[in-house]
């Protein structure tokens, strides 16, 4: 049985298609695009904490950018939009074990 698509399953499937090293999307995009059966969820235009890359709290939107290797480093609520940069990875720890 298939595993139900998790609500934010589409910023992961998007970021990862479509994302280089910083993405930056309007909330136009993510209603259009990512959410066009419900559009974005009214926190995530109202309050910056919606927005934190922040693992503890599945009912917002982090899984779906950090899970596609990505994390928010700007939010502007009057102008509507969210860049995203992707997350480095680090050489350091995959060289130190050979």
């Amino acid at each position: 049985m298939k595993e139900r698509a998790k609500k934010y399953d589409t910023i992961t499937d998007y970021l990862r298609d479509n994302g280089g090293s910083q993405v930056t999307l309007t909330f136009t995009q993510f209603d259009e695009l990512l959410f066009p059966h419900s559009g974005l969820p009214k926190t995530a235009r109202n309050e910056t904490d919606w927005w934190a890359n922040d693992y503890r709290h599945p009912e917002k939107g982090a899984y779906g950018w950090l899970n596609a290797g990505y994390e928010v480093v700007q939010v502007n609520l009057q102008k509507e939009y969210v860049v995203f940069n992707q997350l480095v990875k680090s050489n350091w720890f995959s060289h130190s074990f050979k």
